[in-house]
């Protein structure tokens, strides 16, 4: 989550919702392209506030290449072996593991919806695909519908 930061040197993970970040980053979030990358001292970059540690705070997201929390990948599993319904929301479909979660279902027979700007190489094998906008053909998916019954 963006919500949350993990720090790098003792891995206390913790809810920070302050913005920006730290003082060093304020101005910084639209980036002018004519500008040269920012330049900030490594003191005042955030830092973790446990008792003695005051390392270096990033994101607790998983950047491209980084490898996901094992015990993630543990509770995804239980998830999807209970799940009876999978969207697949404006994802290319070609990023492993996740890759590999909506097509696990589907093959349980677990019908997938999968909502996208295009087709994707998962497309084939999932029961509905809504091409368009997620923000448009998502709700429009979702709403009531005349015909539906409620059981």
């Amino acid at each position: 989550s963006l919500f949350k930061t993990r720090c790098t040197s003792c891995g206390v993970v913790a809810e920070n919702y302050k913005s920006p970040i730290c003082p060093a980053l304020s101005g910084k979030g639209s980036p002018d392209p004519e500008t040269q990358s920012a330049r900030i001292p490594a003191e005042n970059l955030p830092r973790c506030e446990e008792a003695g540690c005051g390392g270096l705070l990033r994101p607790h997201v998983v950047w491209f290449g980084e490898n996901l929390d094992p015990a993630i990948l543990e509770e995804v599993d239980r998830e999807l072996a209970l799940c009876d319904l999978c969207l697949v929301v404006g994802t290319s479909s070609v990023v492993y593991p996740a890759a590999m979660f909506a097509p696990q279902v589907s093959a349980r027979g677990v019908p997938v919806a999968e909502f996208n700007m295009e087709t994707t190489p998962a497309t084939s094998r999932f029961r509905f695909h809504f091409q368009g906008p997620c923000g448009t053909t998502l709700p429009e998916a979702l709403a009531p519908h005349e015909t539906e019954t409620v059981s």
